[in-house]
């Protein structure tokens, strides 16, 4: 796992015009990794060439000594209704990789608990406008005081010196009608499957953003003010304590859980996590109870993989809490394809077709998870038909989504569309040499087994996951037991690949 090898403080305004030139060219190769929508330029003169009274850069490297991360702040000294006041502003970026180790707020704390103690009673306010749910939910967690929030009315006056601030900083309004929102032009970088992560996240602070912001995928700012006070820097302070406090409380709890009597005292909590997953939450006590004996409860920071694409595969996991990425490895360069939040099962696939795993799991913060071993899961199948359907059912999705996905011909479905059309079709499983005719207009997509297609008097055989376009009828038969989805036909722009 990569790390944060070095951190270094750099004033700007202390550098040459060639070190300035090195240093904004080194930062904008990390910000457009992570923004899109931004010109070097307008970069510089946000992040470098600011004109705020004081400007600090913390630099992050890697052990290459490539910078891998930075947090720019900057105090801007006004007056508002004849008040003298500070404003703190902030831009940040980090390369996956090296994000989570909260080196950012730890900067930022101090540098505004210096610049307070310098300046006693001066009226400080730390302004933001993020453009993401991650964003604003790094700043709603850490701080007790934060504008706009959920569940509480932004107070008049309050609101009108934001407006005021806003406009100020040169925040231009998408929408009068809600003078928070602003246009700030940064787009994250993000994949479909992130993005839909973001969507349907449960954690109250990203639901709040996205209701208040809905155009943040467009660049679209919410206007954010946090009040720099004692009691907010006491909030802030006590927030990383309790985070440091947890490490070594859930380091007790790992080392507990791989204990025999660990695992006994967590059996209810599995059984709660269980009870919450769809998949499971129909099964009767002692069903739930039996599984759960022959499952694993256990919590791991975040960071760390757990498996790689390749390995080998016996088990599915619940995601309990937390999140984890899923990735697409390709010698030293990974990709993300999915993020998963809480409640999510995964690994399905390679347990279910004894297969090894297709795509390695991260974790993205500290995540508790349930490990459902295969020797345990296949005898409730057999024996429960719901679940039975509902594990294949997640397993066929998982697999359409995976192949569809990286086919041109279904460019124009999207995720969500990918989904809904596996959703809709008809599951069917067919025995050993069981022969199955197909109607012109269908979509035949092999989920497990070997199947024989019958093509201008020869069987052709085709083993594993494969997707077929039958433009006149058909006739299959299945080498051995084999499993299979119907669909039906879709609108289609460009060339089919016809069979039959």
């Amino acid at each position: 796992m990569p790390r944060i090898a070095s951190s270094e403080i750099v004033v700007p305004k202390s550098l040459s015009p060639e070190e300035r030139r090195k240093l904004i060219d080194a930062l904008y190769e990390v910000h457009r990794q992570i923004f899109d929508g931004v010109e070097r330029e307008s970069f510089a003169k946000y992040v470098v060439e600011s004109k705020a009274e004081h400007t600090w850069i913390h630099v992050h490297k890697s052990e290459e000594g490539e910078i891998v991360g930075y947090l720019a702040l900057h105090i801007f000294d006004k007056q508002f209704g004849g008040v003298p006041t500070s404003v703190l502003r902030a831009e940040a970026g980090s390369l996956r990789a090296y994000r989570g180790a909260n080196a950012n707020i730890r900067f930022w704390l101090k540098m505004a608990l210096s610049y307070m103690l310098r300046n006693p009673g001066r009226r400080t306010f730390f302004l933001s406008s993020p453009v993401h749910p991650s964003s604003y939910s790094l700043v709603a967690n850490h701080f007790g005081e934060v504008w706009p929030r959920r569940e509480t009315e932004v107070p008049p006056e309050l609101l009108a010196f934001m407006d005021e601030l806003a406009t100020e900083f040169g925040l231009e309004k998408e929408d009068p009608a809600h003078p928070l929102v602003r246009h700030v032009g940064w787009r994250t970088r993000e994949t479909e499957m992130e993005r839909e992560y973001w969507l349907h996240c449960d954690k109250p602070a990203a639901r709040f953003f996205i209701e208040a912001n809905p155009g943040y995928v467009e660049g679209h700012g919410l206007v954010t003010v946090v009040p720099i006070t004692l009691s907010n820097i006491a909030n802030t302070i006590r927030s990383m304590g309790q985070r440091k406090l947890r490490q070594p409380i859930q380091a007790t709890v790992a080392l507990a859980q791989r204990t025999s009597i660990g695992a006994r005292l967590l059996r209810p909590e599995m059984m709660r996590q269980l009870r919450r997953a769809s998949l499971f939450s129909h099964f009767d006590e002692a069903t739930l109870w039996d599984l759960a004996r022959r499952s694993e409860i256990f919590t791991i920071p975040g960071g760390k993989y757990l498996f790689h694409r390749g390995d080998a595969s016996d088990e599915m996991y619940l995601l309990a809490s937390g999140a984890v990425y899923v990735l697409a490895e390709s010698g030293e360069h990974e990709k993300v394809v999915d993020e998963l939040g809480s409640g999510s099962l995964f690994g399905e696939i390679a347990m279910l077709a004894g297969e090894r795993r297709s795509a390695s799991i991260r974790t993205a913060t500290t995540s508790m998870l349930v490990r459902i071993p295969r020797s345990a899961l296949l005898p409730l199948m057999e024996a429960n038909a719901s679940l039975r359907q509902g594990v294949w059912q997640k397993f066929a999705e998982r697999r359409f989504d995976d192949m569809v996905r990286g086919l041109d011909r279904y460019g124009h479905l999207g995720r969500k569309g990918r989904l809904s059309w596996a959703q809709r079709g008809e599951h069917r499983a067919l025995a050993a040499q069981e022969p199955l005719s197909l109607e012109a207009g269908t979509h035949v997509f092999v989920l497990s087994g070997v199947l024989e297609v019958e093509h201008e008097g020869l069987w052709v055989t085709a083993r594993g996951s494969m997707l077929l376009e039958v433009e006149r009828p058909l006739r299959v038969r299945a080498q051995e037991a084999t499993r299979l989805i119907l669909l039906s036909r879709e609108a289609a722009p460009g060339p089919r690949r016809a069979v039959g």
